[in-house]
Parts: structure tokens; sequence; C-alpha cells
């Protein structure tokens, strides 16, 4: 029994040891993590994303099981049809105007109108689709992997 209580809890402790979600990984001497604006690197968005988008990524990885926090650089016409995503997703509204509808055959003229300083998250599973009023930035922040599954 004591052997078993001490293997239990040495597996907890290794546990607790590693990294957590969301905890961040700092270069050696480096205390923050910054992403300035300016220096910002601007990608095109991946490919089963609508055109009109451009993506940086701020920190972590959309790829990976964790944290992440990434900024969708979007047109003036950039529509994202419905779809869904495995996980809650966190957006900001840094400039621009945009528009959110949810179900299946949501329309724009009922879709609720976010811009700069707006915050909304988007449950995990729920049918959305995004019409973007004019050019415009938004930050996501979320666990990956990032995923967008468009619905039929």
């Amino acid at each position: 029994m004591r052997s078993t209580l001490a293997a239990v809890l040495t597996l907890l402790v290794a546990a607790c040891a590693q990294r957590s979600v969301g905890e961040a990984s700092f270069p050696p001497g480096e205390v923050q993590l910054v992403a300035d604006d300016d220096d910002l690197g601007w990608d095109a968005c991946p490919p089963n994303v609508p055109s009109g988008c451009e993506i940086a990524v701020l920190e972590g990885s959309p790829r990976e099981p964790d944290l992440f926090t990434v900024r969708f650089r979007l047109s003036d016409s950039f529509v994202m049809p419905p779809h869904t995503h495995p996980k809650d997703e966190r957006v900001t509204v840094l400039s621009g105007r945009m528009a959110v509808a949810f179900g299946r055959d949501a329309a724009r003229e009922d879709a609720k109108r976010f811009g700069p300083g707006d915050y909304y998250v988007n449950a995990r599973d729920a049918v959305h689709s995004v019409w973007v009023d004019e050019p415009s930035v938004i930050q996501i922040t979320g666990i990956g992997p990032w995923e967008a599954h468009f619905v039929d």
C-alpha cells in the first residue's frame, strides 16, 4: 500500500513540475514576452481560410495543444462562411468593424456588430459566420490546435 501511494505521489509531483498549458516559454535570461505591432511578421492565412486574410503569431502556436495568441488582418471584403471551432475562441477587435451571427443560415442583417475594443467569446462547436465591414485587425486567444470546420 505504501509503495503504491509513494508511486502515485511521485507521478503527481513530476506532472506538476512540467510546464502547464498557458505557461509561457521564455528564452534564457528573458522575463517578458513582447510583440511590437510595428515588428509583427504577417503571413498568409492557412489555405482553408478565405482570401483577404493575413496572420501574425504573437505567442505560442495555433497548431499546438497549448495557449496561443494571433492577430488576423482582414480586408473589407472578408467573409468567413458558417463554421465551428472545437475549442472556445476569444476575440478582441483592435481596429475596424465586423459582424458575427450564429446558426447555419445566419444572415448578415441579424449579426451582432463589433468595433475597436469590443471582446467576445465564440463557444466551441457553435456554428457562426463573420463579415468584415472595413479593413480590420482582430486578436484571437485560445487553446490550440486552432481549427475552423466549415459547415455545408
